[in-house]
This record gives structure tokens, sequence and C-alpha cells, in this order.
């Protein structure tokens, strides 16, 4: 009867446990020490090892000959082990064996010795799948277990278990297997098969496994079937139903290039072709994850387990590509992954998600525009008359308004200024800038702290302008809260006196700016708001 290649290869040996050698160490010199624990937790994803080392555990601990804390695998003990002629170890599924008579029953057996072997050794898999009453049932023994009793636990979801389970167990966390171990391992396989295959082929199965060793043997096995011969790259996409690199090369610069007939036809040639919709979503993400290594690491070598020929078409294709749009894009996709899980038709979601991508920039740029224009109406070049002002005030005020509001230590008193008549000009005020900005700091030192971080930039028809660098907006934004801007207008008015309006602006909009795109802007915003409540000053 043919055996799986999971089952045909699972390690024997400590020393064959791949990625782990973290817990394998440590248990090795405990059987070397003779230093063995009655209890023991695996946690760990799927398919990275945590039954196979319970089970070289066991045979460890009962061998007659052990080599350095593993297994020989020839004693009788071992050898029974290996056939399940020995009743000593006991494994047992928690998902089926779940209640507190299993649990009970349990109880009642462990008190009688081992029959062959040194220990008897429990192998509860899934044990986070047992209910409250049975892990109460469980806790005495866990806790006090007779001599030649030792548990060993393995969970895949560990924060499902309780900490009075969980502080009576030494606790062991399995790692993902990283790609190149996967790869190495499979590739050791195939030569004892003798299955000539491709190492693309080998990595894309790798890299679909998650980490999980028996996973990738579960692919490998699934591939190997399908053909005698060589084992092709193509051969695998084939058979996973995965886009091929190329195609999402193409698909994405097709997104980057506005053509959404393209890839609406390459995504209905992929489903033609009997594809995975799933799976080609995972797959555009995992190619954005790509983009986002590349576009923001220096070593993406080191990170990104492909050729350096691939690695370049990464880096060739995000340097036309924003990080913005990357993100965006990957929000985009992950939620379309989730969405499409559930959907009685995947393809709409994906054909949807598809269509915001190709007009991201798009709306990216309308946001910018409706930016640039809240602040060159904030500016004060363009003042929005009453109406509209009327009406925004009849709305609830909004929660950061009131935030505002309460910051308000207390009230500005109004002060009657007159107007001595005389030219005042931007240089007189730079002159007595740091005498105003002193006053200014007796008086408010956190209004001191914001002002003083930006810089005078214009003084026209008594509004003086102050500009803020890039960087600086929460600055700006606190001074135009009315506590801070109307002490600034009372002393700066008093010291002047002239009725002065101050303007808090970003430098990147200052005069040269404003004067190319005033006459466009004019427009956007009497189109906007209407002519007859937009005044122009």
């Amino acid at each position: 009867m043919y055996q799986a290649l999971y089952r045909q290869y699972r390690p024997k040996t400590f020393d064959e446990v791949l990625g782990q050698e973290h817990i394998t160490t440590t248990l090795k010199n405990q059987i070397q020490k003779g230093n063995i624990g009655h209890a023991y937790l695996f946690s760990g994803t799927k398919g990275t090892g945590k039954t196979s080392t319970a089970k070289i555990f066991s045979r460890a601990v009962n061998c007659l000959n052990p080599v350095e804390g593993n297994p020989c695998n020839e004693c009788e003990i071992c050898k029974g082990i290996l056939e399940e002629s020995i009743m000593d170890i006991i494994e047992m599924d928690a998902a089926s064996n779940n209640s507190v008579d299993d649990i009970r029953e349990l109880r009642d057996k462990v008190v009688y010795p081992p029959a062959r072997a040194r220990y008897k050794i429990y192998i509860i898999d899934e044990v986070h799948m047992l209910s409250k009453g049975a892990f109460n049932a469980l806790l005495k023994t866990l806790e006090e277990p007779p001599k030649h009793l030792i548990f060993i636990l393995a969970t895949t979801e560990m924060e499902r278990l309780p900490q009075t389970i969980l502080s009576r167990c030494q606790r062991f966390d399995f790692k993902r297997i990283v790609s190149k171990d996967i790869v190495a391992n499979m590739e050791k396989i195939c030569s004892e098969l003798k299955v000539p295959v491709e190492e693309k082929a080998l990595r894309l199965i790798a890299r679909n496994s998650d980490g999980a060793m028996r996973d990738a043997l579960s692919l490998l096995d699934q591939c190997i079937s399908y053909k005698d011969k060589d084992l092709t790259y193509q051969d695998t996409l084939d058979i996973l139903g995965i886009a091929n690199t190329d195609l999402l090369f193409s698909i994405v610069d097709d997104i980057q290039g506005k053509n959404l007939q393209n890839v609406l036809y390459k995504i209905d040639e992929i489903i033609q072709q009997g594809k995975d919709i799933n799976q080609f979503i995972k797959d555009l993400i995992y190619h954005f994850r790509n983009l986002l290594i590349v576009k923001t690491s220096k070593n993406s070598v080191d990170i990104l387990d492909m050729d350096e020929e691939t690695i370049s078409m990464y880096i060739k294709q995000s340097e036309k590509i924003s990080l913005d749009f990357i993100l965006e894009s990957l929000d985009i996709l992950n939620k379309s992954e989730n969405q499409a899980k559930w959907a009685t038709q995947p393809r709409i979601i994906l054909e949807m998600a598809t269509i915001k991508l190709v007009n991201l920039e798009e709306h990216a740029a309308l946001e910018e525009r409706v930016k640039r224009l809240e602040m060159i109406i904030n500016s004060g070049k363009i003042n929005v008359g009453e109406p509209a002002a009327t009406k925004i005030e009849q709305r609830p005020k909004r929660k950061f308004e009131k935030e505002k509001d309460l910051e308000k230590s207390k009230e500005i008193e109004p002060v009657q200024i007159v107007d001595d008549g005389k030219e005042l000009s931007l240089k007189t005020i730079r002159k007595e800038w740091e005498k105003v900005l002193e006053i200014i700091k007796d008086k408010n030192i956190r209004t001191h702290a914001f002002l003083k971080e930006g810089r005078l930039v214009s003084f026209s028809k008594n509004n003086l302008y102050i500009g803020y660098k890039d960087g600086y907006g929460i600055h700006r934004e606190a001074m135009e809260r009315p506590n801070n801007k109307e002490l600034v207008e009372k002393i700066i008015s008093s010291y002047f006196n002239k009725n002065i309006r101050m303007n808090f602006i970003m430098e990147d909009i200052i005069e040269e700016d404003l004067k190319e795109e005033e006459e466009d802007t004019i427009q956007e915003v009497i189109d906007f708001f209407g002519d007859n409540i937009v005044e122009i000053e």
C-alpha cells in the first residue's frame, strides 16, 4: 500500500527535525542528563514537527541504547514503538476525545505502570479542543503524575489553553520552517526517489507551504503524481493553480498604465484556465509585498527567497510605483481576500478590487487637490461668504470643534485698537518680531512655542502671513485654534497700533505658487460654492 511522502519521510531522530534546533538540543540534553520532565507542551503552526518530535521523544526516553540523546531505532523498544506494538505510548486526539468522561477514563488508566517500556507516555494532540471540565479533570494528574508517566501536549492554538495548564508544563514553541530548509529537504527526497525536478518548482512549493514541511511534502507528492518525467516549474504552476510571475508583472504594469481592459481580459483568461480566484488574490498580495520589500529594504536579497534575476525585475517595477500606491494596493487586496473567502461570486470581488487599483492614483490626486484647496482657503487668499458659513454653523458641532472649544483656558478680552495711520512694512515687523515673541511668551508659553516655529512670509492689507515648513503642519493647526490665534492678533495689533489679521500657511503654497494657480483655483471655488458667496480680496 502506498504511503504518503510526509509519512514515509517523517523524521526518526532529533537531528532529522528541520528548523527546530532550539527545541531538539534542549530535549537531547535533558535525556542525556536524566533531567526529564513530567509534562511538555509543544505549540506552533501546523506541519512544523510537533507530533514527530513527541514520537521521537517517546522513543528516546525509553531507548535501550540511546545515541547522544537520540533513539537508536534498532533496539526492541524502539522497533516496538515504531511498529506500534508496544502499548505504553498512547496517542490521543483531543478533538474527538474532549469530554470530562474521556479524561476521567485516562486518569484511571495512568496509575498502572508501563508493561514493557520505562515510561508510559500520553501524547495528546490538539489539546486546546478539550472542554473546560476536561481541563479541570486533567489538572491534578498533570501536576503530580506517577513517576512512570509523561504527558506531551501538542496544540496549534496555545492561547486557548488555561493558565493552570500552561504553568504545569515545560513549554516549547515550534517556529515556521524557512524556505531554504524545506527546499533542501525536498531536493534530498527527490534525489532518493530519482525524480528530476527544477529547483524553481521546489521554491514555488516551499513558498506555498507557509513554513509547514508536511504541507510542502503533500504538494510535492501531488506534483510528482502528475507526470513520470521531469517536474518543471510550469507543471507546478498548472497543478497548484498559481499564476506565473511574468503574468503578475504584466498585470501590475497594466494597473499602473490604467489599462483596465487588458487586466480584466487576463483575469478572464486565468479563470478560464481553472485557476483558483482566492489563490490568485493571494498571489497578487504576495507580489505587492515583494515590491514593498525591494522598495523599502537595502538588503532585499536576504529577505526574498528568489533568484537575483527575479529580484532585479521587482526592483525595476518598484521604481515606477510610489510607496503609497503599494501600501494602498495591499490594503485593497487584503480586504478583497477576506471578502472573497465567503462570497458566492469571488470573481466579482476580484474585478472590483482591480478597478479600484486602476483608479487608485486618480482618487489620490483628487484628495490632494481638495487638500490644497482647503489650505488656500485657510490662508486667507479666498474668503467664503456668509451664506456658506451659515450653512456650516447649522450643522452639529464636530468632535474636534468641541475639543478646540474646551482648550480655551480663558476668553481673550476684546481690545479696541486705534489705527495710528502710519505705514507698516514687513521689514519693520521683522525688526520687532523677537520683542513681540517675548510678549507672547509671557502671556502663554505654549502659544509662543507653536508660533516661533513659523517664519514671517508677507504682510499685505493688514494681513500678516506666517509660513511653516513641511513637517510642521501640527504647529500651523495649533495656531489656527481660536485661543491661540486671537491672543497673537491682540498682542500684535496692540504692539503696532494696527488691526492685524493673522494667517498661518504651509510654505509650499506661499506667494509664488498661489499666483501660478490663482485663476484656476478661484474658478474652482466659485464653481463649488457659487459666485454669489465668494469674495476675492
